[in-house]
C-alpha cells in the first residue's frame, strides 16, 4: 500500500491544533475522530477550560480565532485562600484568558480544518491498537491525540513520571446562571481543595463556568459526587453552602433566586489520575505512533495547563513533522524531548500544586497579597508555565523575585 501524508486519531484540541497547523504547511492530513461537528455540539460538557496568551497566539495564526467576545474574556485574576483573615490578591493579565464552551470551539475548529481540505474519516467509539494500527498502513506516521482503548493499550504508563496512581482530587465542572461576572477566581480552600469560577461563552450564551477540586474524603467531595437529577434543587441549595463556606468570594456573586444549573448537559463528575506515558508506541507493521496531548500526559486541571499544553505540544509536533522524515523511532523520541520542554514544567508544577504549598510559595503569595506589582506578576506566570515553575520550584527563585520587588 502507497502511504501519504499524516494521520491524527482524535479531534480535541491537541489533534485538531496539529491538524490545523499542519494544513497550514502544506501537509496532507487525514482525521480520524469518533464525532462529527454537530455531534460535537450536541454532547454534553467536556471540560472548563481557560486559554491563555500563547494558546490564543497559537489559534490567531492559525486564522482560527473563534467566540472572543468581551464576556468570556478575564482580564484579571484573583486568589483567595481562606483562613482567617484570608489571604488575597488581584492581578491584571497581559492577554485576557478566554473561556469558552468546547462544545463550540473544537466545531468550530473541525469547520475550519475540513474547508481547508482535511480529510476526515469517522471511527467507531473508542478505537483501539488494532484500528491504530490498520490506519497507520496508510499513512507516513501516525499520530495519537486521544482515544481511552488506543491510549492504554499503546502507551504505558511511565512511572518515573508519573507519582501518583489514583486520583488527587474529586472534580465538579459545571456551567451556571446567577453567577455575576468577575474576572478568574482561584479559591483554596486548605486541606478541602479548591474552586475555579471564570465567566464562559456557552452554546445558550454568556454564563459561569465552575470547576470544584474536592480532595478526597474531605468536605468538597460529596457535592462533587451528588447526582443533580435526583434533586436539582438540593443539589444547588448543597453547591450554595459549599461556596458560601469554602469559597466566599465566589459566594457573594452569585443571585440565589436565579443561580442554578445551565441545563443537565452541562454538568461533568469524575476524578483525573495524573499520569505521562510512553510518547513513542512501536507498532507490529515495523511503523510507530507518536503521542501527543491528553494521550500523551493527563494532568490534574490544579493549575489550568491542560489544554494551553496539549495546544504547545501540537505546534511543536507539527512543526517536526512538516520538517520531514524520516518518522522513526529516533524522529519521535526528538520530538517527545522537545515538548517535554514545556510538558515537564507543567506537570511537576501541576502535580506539586496538589499537595499542600511549600514555605515559599506561601511566602510568594503573602508577597503578592502586600505588593499589586507581584500579584499582577504572579498571576501572569499562568501564561508562562516554564518561567512559572522555576520560580515556584526554588526558594532561591522566590527571594531573589521578593528582593526585587522591595527596591522597586
Amino acid at each position: 500500500m502507497t502511504t501519504s501524508g499524516i494521520g491524527i486519531v482524535g479531534a480535541g484540541i491537541s489533534g485538531l491544533t496539529l491538524a490545523l497547523r499542519l494544513r497550514q504547511l502544506g501537509v496532507d492530513v487525514t482525521l480520524y475522530t469518533e464525532k462529527t461537528a454537530d455531534q460535537l455540539r450536541g454532547g454534553r460538557l467536556p471540560n472548563t477550560v481557560a486559554r491563555m496568551k500563547r494558546t490564543r497566539d497559537r489559534e490567531r495564526a492559525l486564522g482560527s480565532e473563534h467566540f472572543a467576545e468581551d464576556g468570556s474574556l478575564a482580564s484579571t485574576a484573583k486568589i483567595s485562600i481562606k483562613g482567617e483573615p484570608p489571604l488575597e490578591f488581584q492581578g491584571t493579565l497581559d492577554e485576557p484568558f478566554h473561556a469558552v464552551d468546547f462544545r463550540l470551539l473544537l466545531p468550530a475548529f473541525l469547520d475550519d480544518y475540513t474547508s481547508r481540505g482535511g480529510r476526515l474519516v469517522g471511527t467507531e467509539p473508542s478505537p483501539g491498537a488494532e484500528d491504530v494500527e490498520r490506519w497507520s498502513a496508510a499513512h507516513e506516521l501516525i499520530v495519537v491525540a486521544a482515544g481511552r482503548r488506543s491510549v492504554s493499550e499503546l502507551f504505558p504508563r511511565d512511572a518515573a513520571r508519573s507519582p501518583y496512581d489514583r486520583p488527587q482530587r474529586s472534580l465538579l465542572a459545571g456551567l451556571y446562571t446567577g453567577i455575576t461576572p468577575a474576572g478568574f477566581s482561584y479559591n483554596v480552600s486548605p486541606g478541602c481543595g479548591e474552586i475555579f469560577q471564570m465567566p464562559m461563552r456557552s452554546r445558550e450564551g454568556m454564563t459561569g463556568g465552575m470547576l470544584v477540586e474536592a480532595i478526597p474524603g474531605g468536605p468538597l467531595e460529596p457535592i462533587t459526587q451528588m447526582p443533580y437529577q435526583d434533586d436539582p434543587r438540593a443539589f444547588i441549595r448543597a453547591l450554595q453552602d459549599v461556596l458560601a463556606e469554602h469559597a466566599p468570594r465566589i459566594a457573594e456573586r452569585v443571585d440565589p433566586g436565579s443561580f442554578d444549573l445551565l441545563g443537565p448537559d452541562d454538568l461533568l463528575q469524575g476524578a483525573v489520575t495524573p499520569v505521562v506515558r510512553t510518547p513513542v508506541a512501536k507498532l507490529a507493521s515495523g511503523r510507530i505512533a507518536l503521542a501527543v496531548g491528553d494521550a500523551w500526559i493527563t494532568n490534574d486541571p490544579v493549575t489550568g495547563q491542560g489544554a494551553n499544553l496539549g495546544s504547545h505540544c501540537a505546534w511543536v509536533a507539527a512543526e517536526a513533522i512538516a520538517a520531514g522524515g524520516p518518522y522513526d523511532v529516533a524522529f519521535a523520541e526528538s520530538v517527545a524531548a522537545e515538548m517535554w520542554k514545556v510538558a515537564g514544567p507543567v506537570t511537576q508544577w501541576s502535580n506539586a500544586f496538589l499537595q499542600p504549598p511549600a514555605e515559599h510559595v506561601l511566602k510568594l503569595f503573602i508577597g503578592s497579597a502586600m505588593d499589586p506589582g507581584l500579584a499582577d506578576h504572579f498571576v501572569n506566570l499562568f501564561s508562562d508555565p516554564v518561567a512559572a515553575w522555576s520560580v515556584f520550584s526554588d526558594p532561591a527563585e522566590v527571594d531573589a523575585l521578593l528582593a526585587s520587588r522591595a527596591k522597586a
